[in-house]
């Protein structure tokens, strides 16, 4: 009778049932209906969102076999079963990895790797970690082995090596030998994926000699050897997908299957932890860079080179160092004293990578006027100093300074300047050198070498050289016609063109749209971009359009001609949701980065936001998904920010965006409201009227200053008015009235 009575139940009230039978009736229900749903976002799956924590850890053996198929399908099908992972990845770890039956322990592997499959890696990874704390070694060594198996299957770029690697040491010294065995096993597989460089990570764990003996003699067998992927997230998968189909449309039954199948080498910067050296500073620091003696300045560098030593440092301000180090290079006379300032500014900049950005602009020109000093020691202590800045920014952030010394009159500067730029080069993605910046330094380089000076004339070979290497000789042509009629110097030029190596791989064509777009939406963008990049009207017409979606095309401007040239055609594209925006950053940012950016203290916001800057500007313009950033950037505080740098920061990635991806009106309504609403910010009030500029151009400018002029009259302040009318008085003279709704103006 009583087994009657639960078959009338529903199935959520099954699976809770106090009968174990019930339970399993329940279970084995909600899988198929799970299998059968098609929409992956349907209200069914959100009845079952507490309920499935409970599904593994169910006390009957049977009940739980069951309950683990029904979690399988769940997360497998569920577009946000995602929520669900750290609860029931703790049930997983504590109540099924060490589970008597051979089924249910292959099945919570599958669960912990579906979750990885719809990329909540990291918190898979969290938690199989707190289980090799546990006390039971059998939860221990099945954790381990699951890491293993999430590693093997998934790659290196998914699963993060630095969690598993902190915990060797302990590992290897566990008493059990099953658990000592797994970890063997792991430390083979994350030899096969990080290669030598893992060997460090060995000798801080304190093996003892026969383990290390036991690892060498297995490394040695995987010598050669590179691990790829056998197994993708679901990002990787639709990219999989799309290029399969865009193959296929362009080139019948040609499919390119080269998608994230090559491994990418482990930089040991993202395994190290992070210093704070700022604390460890001597407190008499400063006063000591003050002293008389040279000794004394002599000494507190020493220390700070002790510090910057570590290969990754804290966030925080380094802007009294940097400025304190700039002095000494720029004014103390001891050339010790320099040589030392500039391994702690090459030390600053490997340490912080991106993050030192904001002080590279400053020291650039000084590091460059410094090599008017003979000495070798300074002379290569500041070659190493350029060459780590240059590595934290860009070389258009540069380009002034270059420029400026490329025209010093001291030979050293110019030359030393020229073998930077061939140096630096060789580290550049070719999409950064646009036509403005390859015509400004080609023509300092061919000034240069011309000069008398052997050495600069060599200096400068290089650079074209290399230069060359980097754009290739169709795009330098043009700006070498007067140096072609001179036989010797061009094949000096060609001399350094065969033996330069660009390590900076250019991105495929085929790659360039983004993982996750939005619809393809027909417009006239091509046609847009030609007749803005070329001056006769004719020729742009002849342009086919093509499809736009969020940042998978790049627009060609001409800032000259505003007024006279046809108004750009709208850029329409869908809205993304906040999943959809999620799911792009998740593939581009580390996820506490965006985390930082909503951080109650203004300098981890600045440090965030620095971090995207840097992000979105070593990125091609083709795939830049540049409403996905400027939705990022809005998430709250926005630019409602407190602290007028890191508003200053985020409107200067909008501006970016704006200047160098697609810019469709989607994305300008997304953010317009809020930047007008700084038009009256006494700090950041130009580069807000900027930042609206590049977006009027990008788009239309009909559209964005009819919505900058609703937003401004419907709010109360008159400063905010006042300067909306002045923008629009001055744009109104360069775009003209052409696309402008005079009317509603």
């Amino acid at each position: 009778m009583e087994d009657e009575e639960y078959r009338k139940l529903p199935a959520d009230e099954k699976v809770v049932h106090k009968l174990w039978k019930a339970r399993v009736c329940g279970y084995e229900e909600v899988t198929k209906l799970f299998r059968q749903i098609d929409d992956e976002k349907s209200p069914e799956f959100g009845k079952y969102l507490g309920l499935v924590k409970k599904f593994v850890t169910d006390s009957n053996a049977m009940g739980q076999e069951k309950g683990l198929e029904a979690t399988l399908a769940y997360v497998d099908n569920y577009a946000h079963a995602g929520k669900t992972v750290s609860e029931v990845m703790s049930g997983i770890v504590t109540k099924c990895m060490a589970a008597p039956k051979t089924k249910t322990k292959e099945l919570a592997l599958q669960v912990t790797l579906m979750y990885v499959e719809i990329e909540k890696h990291e918190l898979v990874v969290e938690e199989l970690i707190k289980g090799t704390e546990q006390k039971n070694p059998k939860i221990v060594s099945a954790c381990i082995q699951a890491l293993t198996t999430a590693l093997r299957e998934f790659g290196s770029k998914i699963i993060s090596p630095k969690p598993m690697i902190k915990r060797i040491g302990a590992l290897f010294s566990d008493r059990d030998k099953s658990v000592r065995d797994e970890a063997r096993l792991m430390v083979i597989e994350l030899y096969k994926w990080m290669g030598p460089s893992l060997k460090n990570h060995l000798q801080a764990a304190n093996l003892q000699a026969v383990q290390m003996t036991e690892l060498e003699t297995e490394f040695a067998k995987l010598d050669g050897q590179k691990a790829v992927p056998i197994r993708y997230i679901r990002s990787q998968q639709q990219k999989q997908a799309k290029l399969a189909a865009e193959a296929v449309e362009a080139n019948g039954d040609e499919i390119d299957d080269e998608v994230d199948d090559v491994p990418q080498d482990i930089d040991p910067y993202d395994l190290a932890d992070p210093v704070d050296i700022l604390s460890k500073l001597p407190k008499d620091f400063y006063d000591k860079l003050e002293a008389k003696k040279w000794q004394e300045r002599k000494e507190a560098l020493e220390a700070l080179e002790t510090l910057v030593k570590n290969p990754k440092l804290e966030n925080g301000d380094y802007g009294d160092v940097v400025r304190a180090l700039k002095k000494v290079v720029q004014k103390d006379s001891n050339v010790v004293c320099v040589a030392l300032a500039g391994r702690c500014i090459a030390g600053l900049a490997s340490g912080l990578k991106k993050r030192f950005q904001t002080y590279s602009g400053a020291l650039v020109l000084s590091l460059l006027e410094k090599f008017k000093e003979k000495k070798q020691s300074v002379v290569s202590a500041i070659r190493e100093a350029i060459d780590a800045t240059y590595l934290t920014t860009n070389i258009e952030a540069i380009l002034d300074d270059v420029l400026e010394t490329l025209n010093n009159k001291n030979p050293s500067v110019k030359s030393e300047t020229s073998l930077f730029l061939a140096r630096a080069f060789t580290k550049t993605s070719p999409s950064s050198v646009n036509k403005k910046l390859l015509k400004a330094v080609t023509g300092a380089l061919t000034k240069n070498i011309n000069e008398s000076d052997p050495a600069v004339r060599e200096a400068s070979a290089e650079a074209l050289g290399t230069l060359m290497k980097l754009v290739g000789e169709k795009a330098i042509g043009p700006f070498l016609v007067e140096l072609e009629k001179d036989n010797l110097k061009m094949s000096k030029i060609k001399e350094f063109y065969e033996k330069a190596e660009i390590t900076v791989k250019a991105s495929s064509p085929k790659k360039a749209r983004p993982q996750t777009a939005p619809p393809k939406v027909s417009a006239p963008a091509s046609k847009e971009s030609a007749s803005k990049a070329v001056k006769k009207p004719a020729a742009a017409a002849k342009k086919k359009t093509a499809a736009v979606s969020s940042g998978s095309a790049t627009v060609v401007r001409s800032k000259s001609g505003k007024a006279g040239s046809k108004p750009p055609q709208k850029t329409i594209e869908k809205e993304l949701e906040d999943g959809e925006v999620d799911s792009i950053m998740e593939d581009l940012l580390l996820s506490n980065t965006v985390s930082e950016l909503s951080s109650p203290i203004w300098k981890t916001r600045l440090a965030s936001a620095e971090e995207i800057m840097s992000k979105v500007q070593g990125m091609n313009g083709q795939t830049i998904p540049t409403q996905a950033f400027v939705k990022i950037l809005m998430k709250k505080p926005g630019l409602k920010d407190t602290n007028f740098q890191v508003l200053k920061v985020k409107l200067d990635i909008i501006k970016y965006l704006a200047e160098n991806g697609v810019f469709s009106t989607t994305t300008v309504d997304c953010c317009i409201k809020d930047i007008a609403e700084k038009f009256g910010d006494a700090k950041n009030g130009n580069i807000v009227i900027g930042t609206v500029t590049a977006m009027a151009e990008a788009t239309s400018f009909g559209h964005v200053s009819i919505a900058v002029l609703d937003f401004a009259f419907n709010q109360k302040s008159p400063k905010v008015q006042q300067e909306v009318l002045n923008w629009l008085a001055v744009t109104l003279k360069e775009f003209g009235v052409a696309g402008v709704n005079v009317k509603s103006l």
